[in-house]
């Protein structure tokens, strides 16, 4: 490529930064310069095009035809940029390792068992974030997620961890002050959903036009509406194994004593380039090593299916 014939490159992420937010002084805060010295190189990249890429006004900062037109290469630019670092730390950084899981997930599966990560990686900090949305593995610097579906996610290599149960759950007290014939009956309780994957889940318990007679309790996490649960505060939908413990140590129980396959398990995902690189067979074999532990129900429960989850 003949560099003389194309802008310095030096240009790209200011020019980027203020398009984006079509403000000099953002764009500075942005990339800890000055106002004035974005407002210099915006300058000196217009005489180099001999094109406005701004349209100047007292009070407002717009696009011109031409700015539009480079901000879209600008930013395909720093995608691209920021794309393939993101892979070449994957890839070449083993001195840290970032898995990220749901909030549940994080608080009573794995940090417990945290140390034990440095049997299988003793040379690589592991860092753990906790979220509930998706990871963007393109925009994000994550190694490996886990998930909780069918296995199906398109460009992503999955690992099966353990299949995944539910089950409606409550305190002691309060199934000690209510009746609980069958799942039917759900409607005559408060229940508690967690948005948004767990929102209006009473519709799967064989209630076709399900109509709580009481306004359910909206939580922003399922950890949340386990807690509001264990609270008495009403019924929540547990998932099973992972919530084995809250059963077992008596916070909270299943008011039938059944629990219900989805056909959803547990994953570890990670892009498709990556899996067979040591530190995810590490992290996988730590992940599987947790999941093949965790204690069984002590409660006796059958298992059938949900068809309709």
């Amino acid at each position: 490529m003949n560099y003389r014939r194309t802008p310095p490159i030096k240009y790209i992420p200011i020019f980027e930064a203020a398009a984006r937010h079509l403000s000099f002084k953002k764009a500075a805060e942005e990339l800890c310069v000055t106002a004035p010295a974005v407002g210099q190189q915006i300058k000196a990249f217009e005489e180099w095009l001999g094109k406005p890429l701004f349209q100047r006004s007292a009070r407002q900062l717009s696009l011109s035809a031409e700015g539009e037109c480079y901000f879209r290469a600008a930013q395909a630019i720093m995608t691209a940029h920021k794309k393939g670092y993101i892979e070449f730390s994957r890839r070449f950084d083993k001195s840290v390792l970032h898995i990220s899981a749901p909030l549940f997930t994080v608080q009573e599966v794995l940090l417990p068992n945290y140390l034990r990560f440095n049997d299988y990686a003793s040379a690589t900090e592991l860092r753990i974030e906790a979220r509930m949305s998706y990871v963007d593995f393109d925009a994000e610097r994550v190694d490996a997620a886990i998930r909780l579906g069918d296995g199906n996610w398109p460009e992503l290599h999955c690992r099966k961890l353990c299949e995944a149960f539910v089950a409606p759950v409550c305190s002691p007290s309060y199934a000690a002050s209510h009746e609980f014939t069958k799942p039917g009956d759900l409607s005559q309780h408060r229940l508690i959903y967690a948005e948004p994957a767990m929102n209006d889940w009473g519709h799967y318990f064989g209630v076709n036009d399900f109509q709580p007679q009481n306004k359910p309790i909206i939580c922003d996490s399922y950890l949340g509406a386990l807690k509001a649960a264990s609270d008495g505060l009403g019924v929540a939908l547990a998932i099973f194994p992972t919530a084995n413990t809250w059963v077992d140590s008596n916070r909270i129980v299943l008011p039938f004593p059944v629990q219900y396959r989805t056909g959803r398990s547990y994953w570890m995902v990670v892009p498709e380039s990556d899996h067979s690189l040591p530190q995810i067979d590490a992290v996988y074999g730590w992940l599987q090593s947790i999941f093949d532990e965790l204690p069984a129900l002590k409660q006796t429960v059958a298992t059938i299916a949900l068809e309709s989850f």
